[in-house]
């Protein structure tokens, strides 16, 4: 497995990986989609083919704060340490960050996470807030 930092994906890789778990939402506006990654800092797994089998995005100022958007594995590479790896590198690229926040209300990522020591906000009193945006109509 190859690990690396990249700048973005392509359109057909998007389809297939996000596609690949279900997350059809995200496949909805797939040029947004691919604009974000891009402005995203991003760590992909690739097989020895050099096909993209996972992922891990993230978005931060580099000292305060790091928001982990996705975390992604397609699902006949799930269960071989690949997600661990993905989030092991990652932690250690943002190191000098002082908080790691992660939103997800999939069960068995709140397990994945929970594994890695990453702490319920449930647990540290903290309540997280989000306000949905209308995007402009094009």
């Amino acid at each position: 497995m190859q690990y690396r930092f990249e700048t973005g994906l392509t359109i057909h890789e998007i389809k297939k990986l996000y596609g690949g778990v279900g997350f059809t939402h995200y496949l909805q506006d797939i040029g947004e989609t691919a604009r974000g990654i891009a402005n995203s800092t991003l760590l992909t797994a690739r097989d020895e083919d050099g096909s993209l089998v996972g992922l891990i995005r993230g978005v931060s100022d580099m000292h305060t704060v790091l928001f982990i958007q996705d975390l992604i594995v397609l699902p006949e590479y799930q269960h071989q340490g690949i997600g661990h790896e993905l989030l092991d590198q990652f932690d250690e690229y943002f190191k000098q960050v002082a908080r790691i926040v992660v939103v997800c209300d999939d069960p068995d990522m709140q397990a994945f996470f929970t594994a890695a020591d990453y702490i319920p906000e449930n647990d540290t009193a903290i309540t997280t807030f989000i306000r949905p945006r209308r995007l402009l109509e094009r």
